[in-house]
């Protein structure tokens, strides 16, 4: 049966249609070089075609060497590139390459591009790799290994593809071989491989403080790629069973870190630690139970198994507490933090090197040492655009560390409404997990399934009863009709431990409902209040950054926010200036086609050509110069602008206002905390009572047919004592009457004798 640990994900390849490659390039190569050259490269070509047909129909994983073909094929394809202009130009190789969405198959798109073709074949060298991950036998050690490598072939794979061909397509480009969704992707495949690493580290029964390092990085992983799935881009696009499965796959691990950290605590004899560590695991599982019965009754039944397990821990080392340790158990923030341990990382694909030098390609159309330049220039314009894309990005990071470090843009806006800014960091990372495990209704959810376990509980009770009731109702009809010769053990006394159990039960059943209608009165008191714990009710009641009733000072505070926003805009603007720039150096590499320069230029002149065609860089890098220059003087009038206005507002006293606002917030945060934590221990009670009252009921049922097979065999032998009783007086009349039968016989015999004669 598939558990919630198990069930990973492969990805679907994309589909293509037939499409003539031969024609065109035959074509190109006899009106660009001779009809002689032409004919020397119908070999070549009838191989591509051939190649190309073999791909189309490499859709599955279990196929034999399949990933080889489609590895051959996509050097077959860099050979070609840096021989064949493919576009729609006059005097290019026109070849149109249709493919279809790996995740939506109605979508079809044909480019005329083979940056575009090489995306997809990446892409569908990647889905095999991880078709072929889940074949393997992910129950031993060498099966897990394997499928881990090629997860992390997938990954590097999918890398490739974002990397080295995506950004090369034209737009607009499929979603799938999109940047968004490739990095999504690759982690995917990445934190599958990972997952393989934990359960290799279960199989080689590693201890369990390494496997709760595995579980907290695999689960800290799969939430990272829960995020990717909400992204702008993906937000429509994936079904929503894959982001079902992520979340799951992230809740689950964290159950499973706690569990493993809960048996390291056992074994250091921090039997304390164990607990909280176990009971936080319980109250992180109600949540993977709901998102489990959003997906299937399989992984539902795996996170029950789960719950389970923790609960039957949790029993176990709560009574050993309260029997031999008697250690304070300490709230679960007060525990030591998990650091993960990441064993993996993306890899290139081993089924073929994906180098086309090897490959004896069209060797009579293009020199070897124009190829060698060729490589030679796309590397410096690599390192010329990584350059200016780091410095880039590295403009954009300093401009939002400074904004978070200056409160920008939180407290301008704290000025216009009420923004969540207001609350303090941790109060607010409070409301968002009572939130995100559905508040009030949470409560009011588990307080209904122990409502059903009690119901449960109750009807079991009564069963057992009237087991023992029919027993005792039996016992008194035989011993009133026998009287003495009922020699079975009194119904009272037989029955004496299973009533005495019953009596326990009842009276914890007692203690249980009143401490259950303690905690309704408490939430039914505050439940308006738990109601309103959510960010934006806690928001509404933060005080607003209001402007200084009286200025003692020259400036104006209108003056100041009008300049800080101002500031703010402009700095907005050239982060947006820079993201164009980005796109600009991009779309300009594409262009960069310099093969029939390179081709037509000796190879003593190849770096003075470089560095001429280089200079086309020259007006964006300029650009970037002046934008990062600008940045930093805005940044520079932007830090003088806003000290003046945390001065003028008092910010600082602003935020022991909201301090002070939060008090109240927090105590319903820590009553909704306190009663959560009631709730769950009802429901494990009343789970461990359903379990106790369930095998009380069976050996009441048990120990009632045992009485009466005994009424039966008792009955029996009354009945057998009796008949021979019978049996025994009519034998005694029957011989008492035998013996008066002879002396009557004797006395008419003496009476016939002859009075004379004596005979």
């Amino acid at each position: 049966m598939p558990t919630a640990q198990s069930v990973m994900l492969a990805i679907h390849c994309k589909k293509t249609e037939a499409v003539d490659i031969k024609g065109p390039l035959f074509v190109y190569i006899r009106a660009t070089y001779s009809d002689r050259e032409a004919d020397d490269a119908a070999g070549d070509l009838e191989r591509v075609q051939s190649l190309r047909t073999e791909v189309a129909l490499a859709q599955s994983g279990s196929q034999p060497g399949v990933r080889e073909t489609v590895a051959k094929y996509y050097r077959y394809l860099c050979a070609m590139e840096t021989r064949f202009p493919f576009s729609r130009e006059k005097g290019h190789t026109q070849v149109s390459f249709a493919w279809t969405d790996a995740f939506r198959p109605s979508r079809r798109v044909a480019q005329n591009n083979i940056h575009y073709e090489k995306a997809c074949v990446l892409f569908n060298m990647a889905s095999l790799a991880s078709q072929q991950a889940l074949q393997c036998d992910r129950t031993s050690a060498e099966g897990l290994t394997a499928a881990c490598k090629l997860f992390q072939e997938a990954c590097g794979t999918f890398q490739l593809m974002r990397e080295s061909e995506s950004g090369k397509t034209e737009l607009p480009r499929p979603v799938d071989i999109g940047p968004e969704c490739a990095v999504l992707l690759e982690k995917l495949m990445l934190t599958q491989a990972q997952e393989c690493v934990y359960h290799k580290a279960v199989v080689d029964k590693k201890s369990p403080n390494v496997l709760a390092r595995l579980a907290k990085q695999t689960g800290t992983m799969y939430t990272e790629v829960e995020r990717l799935f909400g992204g702008p881009a993906l937000a429509n696009y994936f079904d929503k069973s894959w982001s079902q499965h992520v979340q799951l796959k992230a809740s689950i691990y964290q159950v499973e870190e706690l569990i493993q950290s809960s048996r390291q605590y056992r074994a250091d004899d921090k039997v304390n630690w164990e607990i909280a560590a176990l009971k936080e695991a319980f109250a992180r599982l109600q949540n993977s139970r709901r998102i489990a019965k959003g997906i299937s009754n399989d992984m539902i039944e795996s996170v029950n198994r789960t719950q389970d397990l923790v609960q039957s821990l949790l029993v176990k080392a709560e009574k050993d507490n309260n029997s031999i340790y008697l250690m304070k158990v300490p709230a679960f923030n007060e525990l030591p933090v998990t650091t993960g341990a990441l064993l993996v990382k993306s890899a290139p694909p081993s089924a073929g090197s994906l180098d086309a030098s090897s490959e004896q390609l069209f060797t009579g159309l293009v020199p070897e040492n124009s190829a060698r330049a060729l490589s030679k220039y796309t590397d410096q314009v690599d390192d010329l655009i990584r350059h200016q894309l780091d410095r880039l990005a590295e403009a954009t990071d300093n401009a939002r560390i400074r904004f978070r470090e200056w409160e920008l843009p939180d407290t301008l806006q704290a000025m216009d409404v009420r923004t969540s800014a207001a609350l303090p960091d941790a109060l607010r990372r409070d409301l968002e997990d009572v939130e995100s495990i559905g508040g009030v209704n949470h409560l009011k959810g588990i307080l209904a399934e122990i409502g059903e376990l009690r119901r449960a509980v109750d009807g079991d009770l009564m069963s057992a009863q009237e087991s023992l009731d029919s027993d005792a109702r039996a016992d008194g009809d035989a011993r009133a009709k026998h009287g003495d010769k009922w020699k079975a053990q009194p119904a009272a006394t037989a029955a004496k431990p299973y009533w005495d159990r019953i009596s326990q039960y009842r009276a914890a059943m007692q203690k249980a409902g009143d401490s259950d209608q303690g905690v309704l009165r408490r939430l039914a008191e505050n439940e308006t209040a738990f109601t309103s714990l959510t960010v934006e009710a806690a928001t509404a009641q933060m005080p607003r950054l209001q402007a200084p009733m009286i200025v003692t000072g020259p400036e104006d505070p209108a003056v100041v926010v009008a300049t800080l926003r101002r500031n703010m805009d402009a700095l907005q603007a050239l982060a947006n200036e820079r993201g164009g720039m980005e796109e600009a150096f991009k779309e300009l590499k594409n262009k960069d086609n310099v093969l029939a320069k390179v081709m037509a230029t000796p190879p003593q002149n190849h770096d003075a050509l470089f560095k001429e065609e280089l200079k086309k860089y020259d007006t964006l890098i300029a650009d970037v110069d002046k934008n990062l220059a600008a940045q930093d003087s805005l940044l520079a009038a932007t830090k003088a602008a806003n000290s003046t206005f945390r001065t003028l507002f008092d910010v600082d006293g602003w935020r022991m206002a909201c301090e002070a606002a939060a008090t109240g917030v927090r105590e319903t945060v820590r009553q909704y905390r306190e009663l959560l934590d009631h709730c769950s221990e009802g429901l494990r009670f009343y789970m461990g009572m359903n379990d106790a009252v369930r095998k009380a009921k069976q050996e009441a049922a048990d120990f009632a047919f045992t009485r009466q097979v005994q009424r039966d065999e008792l009955l029996q032998e009354i009945d057998r004592r009796a008949a021979q009783e019978d049996a025994d007086r009519l034998a005694a009349r029957m011989a008492a009457a035998g013996v008066k039968a002879g002396g009557f016989r004797i006395n008419n015999r003496l009476r016939r004798r002859d009075p004379l004669t004596g005979a």
